[in-house]
């Protein structure tokens, strides 16, 4: 394994591949975030993690930024590429996408209409 320079890295997303994320598609969603930062030329400043549950199944799957601390929701593999590419470029996320940023007083528990009916365990 390649040892990065964290002193490079600006961002460092944790992105859940436990059992309910995974069912909706976390791993391949997980590749493809990867391979876009990769592709779009931010892979010394940005880092990536894989973890196992995060406990929002609800909203699966989950990808948590740091150091903003914000919480996405949804980010289904069709989505991801569009994500990773927002993420990088420092555009803004859709609120159906948003889940949580840390101190605010609310968390967004709404969950996309295509994950409502998908097993979450």
């Amino acid at each position: 394994m390649a040892i990065k320079n964290l002193t490079d890295i600006k961002l460092h997303l944790f992105m859940c591949n436990g059992g309910a994320c995974c069912n909706l598609g976390a791993q391949e969603a997980t590749d493809i975030i990867r391979n876009t930062i990769k592709k779009l030329g931010f892979f010394d400043a940005v880092h990536t993690t894989k973890t196992f549950c995060n406990g929002r199944c609800n909203q699966a799957p989950i990808v948590i930024e740091i150091p903003k601390g914000n919480w996405y929701k949804n980010i289904s593999p069709q989505y991801a590429e569009e994500f990773a590419t927002r993420l990088v470029n420092n555009k803004p996320i859709p609120n159906k996408h948003k889940l949580y940023t840390y101190g605010n007083a609310s968390i967004n528990y709404e969950t996309l209409e295509s994950n409502t009916n998908q097993k979450t365990s």
